[in-house]
């Protein structure tokens, strides 16, 4: 090849990344958000969800129930937590 090659495109969202919205807050520091991910079934030309829950650490506490998250994945915390919250994407009742 020739030349440097020219960056990659801003994302807004880090590599490996999820949105997803918190469906347990009742833990210390941890937070549980479900995420929501469509398949395209070929057959039928309908797209089908597969919803799977991460335990995310929530450092300050900030996330309540219902609020949108993008939880990026971090070094495990424990048996099962290796997520942490990034930010909250939209508080819960905020449209």
């Amino acid at each position: 090849g020739g030349g440097p090659e020219p960056p990659p495109p801003p994302r807004r969202y880090p590599k490996g990344a999820l949105v997803g919205t918190v469906v347990s807050d009742k833990m210390q520091k941890t937070v549980n958000v479900s995420v929501d991910r469509y398949r395209l079934v070929p057959k039928y030309r309908k797209r089908v969800r597969y919803t799977r829950k991460f335990m995310a650490h929530d450092e300050g506490e900030a996330c309540a129930l219902g609020d949108v998250v993008m939880i990026v994945p971090c070094q495990r915390i424990s048996k099962n937590k290796h997520f942490m919250v990034g930010e909250i994407i939209r508080p819960k009742g905020v449209l």
